[in-house]
């Protein structure tokens, strides 16, 4: 990957990416709308923006509002830029015939740059996917490198922020990578892609002390990618002398475009490989503290519907749970597919997973705290998280529910939420004064 790594690290999201790609695609437009200076070329080149247009509107209608392809309601930008490489498209094919061979060429050459122009637009808008490679769903990230366990200081009963001093010689940010090997399987057999691993500037001291630990899941599609996660994280180690939880984000989906709803079922056994795998794994590659206290499972979207699932059934592990923009429980964007598909019409097996009916089973929780957050401009998913929110309340869960203030259900939901999550838990994780 040497050779290509410095392209798909390739920032994609930047104004002057976006408006080069742009400028170019408007320059396409405008020499395939000029093909003749005739008002039949004029009506037929209307006509091909008009159909293009439609054509895109109506498939855009078919995944919203029949299929509910993408889960939810979709940014603006999508309505705008989908439609636009559909009538871009549509223009270029009326060009390929009927003129100098170098202008059907081009016309040719257009339909890419028009596809990557509207890709390029609506993932800016959405701000999850900043490089190219993240785009592609190729990981090129470093490894990063963790500290030995000889190096470790041992766990004190003082909260950290009592006995730590911050070297000299640490680091101002901490570091964004994968683990340095992919986590074992050999129990659940998952097919995971790399794990995410984000150490806070204190982890990489001479003699790091035992950090709180966060596991975290991105959501569908989307890849394990700790580059959020992490300006979140040192924007707080900032203001904390250097102290910030470790991060481990990890995949629950092997495939993007597949969602085993963090069971062991017909797609893989994720709940086994996040028990039996990545939780042994943790406590022992990891300089962390073992205590449910400070064990927090963070996630977004479909992982947000994880992280609820996973402290709901195993609060032995978790103390905290924070859901970002999290489904109310698994496949709840297509209830009636998930029934018949993962669980071949069981409905009371289906109903026995969903984190709400888990947490009223189990009854009263001792000590967790849960954080539920959504995009004030996210209403489908904010009635979510108030549902959920009330239904951990009603079990003795110490419950939070913020609203990112102008964010929908990408972006600033992430970061925003997170970041609120990570406010409201250091006192706990004993990183700040309460």
């Amino acid at each position: 990957m040497g050779f290509w790594k410095p392209v798909l690290d390739m920032a994609v999201t930047g104004p002057r990416f976006m408006l080069a790609w742009t400028i170019l695609s408007s320059v396409l437009l405008a020499y395939l709308l000029l093909k003749r200076r005739r008002a039949l070329w004029f009506a037929a080149a209307a006509a091909a923006l008009a159909a293009g247009t439609a054509a895109g509107l109506g498939v855009l209608w078919y995944c919203v509002f029949v299929d509910n392809t993408f889960g939810g309601p979709l940014v603006p930008e999508v309505w705008f830029w989908a439609p636009a490489a559909f009538a871009g498209t549509a223009l270029a094919i009326a060009n390929l015939r009927g003129g100098r061979w170098w202008r059907s060429l081009l016309a040719g050459l257009s339909i890419p740059v028009f596809l990557a122009t509207a890709v390029f637009q609506v993932n800016a808008a959405y701000g999850l996917n900043q490089s190219l490679g993240s785009l592609l769903d190729i990981n090129t990230a470093n490894a990063v490198r963790i500290p030995l366990r000889s190096t470790w200081q041992k766990a004190s009963e003082e909260p950290l922020y009592r006995t730590w001093t911050a070297p000299a010689d640490m680091p101002q940010t901490g570091l964004r990578g994968k683990t340095p090997l992919p986590i074992p399987t050999a129990h659940s057999g998952f097919q995971a892609r790399w794990s995410g691993l984000y150490l806070p500037p204190a982890a990489l001291v001479k003699h790091p002390p035992l950090l709180p630990f966060v596991i975290m899941m991105m959501g569908q599609p989307g890849s394990p990618s700790p580059i959020g996660i992490g300006n979140v994280a040192d924007a707080m180690a900032r203001k904390n002398h250097g102290l910030a939880p470790i991060v481990l984000i990890v995949d629950q989906l092997g495939d993007p475009t597949q969602d085993p709803l963090c069971l062991d079922g017909p797609k893989g056994k994720v709940e086994s490989y996040v028990t039996q795998d990545v939780l042994p794994w943790a406590r022992k590659n990891l300089p962390i503290m073992q205590d449910r206290r400070h064990w927090t499972f963070l996630g977004y979207s479909n992982g947000g519907t994880c992280a609820s699932y996973f402290a709901a059934k195993y609060p032995q592990d978790f103390g905290n749970f924070i859901s970002i923009s999290g489904e109310e429980f698994q496949g709840a964007d297509k209830p009636a597919l998930t029934l018949a598909g993962f669980f071949n019409g069981d409905q009371k097996a289906y109903d026995a997973v969903k984190p709400g009916n888990i947490m009223l089973a189990h009854g009263h929780y001792t000590d967790t705290d849960a954080v539920y957050t959504a995009g004030s401009r996210d209403p489908v998913y904010t009635a979510a998280a108030k549902r959920s929110a009330a239904t951990a309340a009603q079990v003795g869960i110490r419950t939070s529910l913020y609203s990112v203030p102008g964010a929908g259900h990408v972006g600033k939901a992430l970061e925003g939420g997170a970041a609120e999550a990570f406010r409201l838990l250091y006192p706990r994780w004993g990183l700040s004064p309460s």
